[in-house]
C-alpha cells in the first residue's frame, strides 16, 4: 500500500508540474489504474507466448470491468473524502525533493513488457518463435 501511495504522490506532483493542478488528484488515480491494466494485458500476452497451447480469451467487457473496478478501488483508497491531501502531506515529509525513478520505471516496464509480448506473439504466429 505504501508503494501505491508513493506512486500516487509522484504522479500527482507530475500533473501539478505540467499544469494540470485542478485535475491532478484524480488523474493520478487514472495513471495508476491504466498502468495496472497494462500489466494485466502484459501478463496475458506473455502467458500465451510461454504456454502456446493454452488459449486465453480476453473479452472487452471483462477488461472494462477490471479497469472500472481498479478506478473505483483506487478512488476510494486514495481520493475519497480528501485522503489525497493527507497522502500528499505525509509523502512530502518523507520524500520531499528526493529524486526517485521508481514511478518512471513502473510505467516504462509495463510498456516494454507489452511491446515484448506482442512482438513475441507475432513471431510465434509466423512460426519463427
Amino acid at each position: 500500500m505504501n508503494f501505491i501511495k508513493f506512486l500516487y504522490f509522484k504522479y500527482y506532483k507530475f500533473q501539478v508540474r505540467v499544469g494540470n493542478e485542478d485535475i491532478a488528484p484524480f488523474s493520478a488515480v487514472l495513471i495508476i489504474a491504466f498502468t495496472l491494466m497494462l500489466y494485466y494485458f502484459d501478463f496475458y500476452f506473455l502467458f500465451s507466448v510461454i504456454f502456446p497451447g493454452f488459449h486465453i480469451d480476453i473479452r472487452i467487457t471483462e477488461s472494462l470491468t477490471v479497469l472500472a473496478l481498479l478506478i473505483i478501488c483506487f478512488y476510494f483508497l486514495l481520493y475519497h473524502k480528501g485522503k489525497y491531501k493527507r497522502i500528499i502531506k505525509s509523502m512530502e515529509k518523507e520524500y520531499g525533493l528526493k529524486k526517485s525513478f521508481l514511478h518512471i520505471l513502473f510505467v516504462l516496464i509495463a510498456f516494454i513488457l507489452y511491446n515484448l509480448g506482442w512482438i513475441l506473439k507475432m513471431l510465434q504466429n509466423q512460426g519463427k518463435f
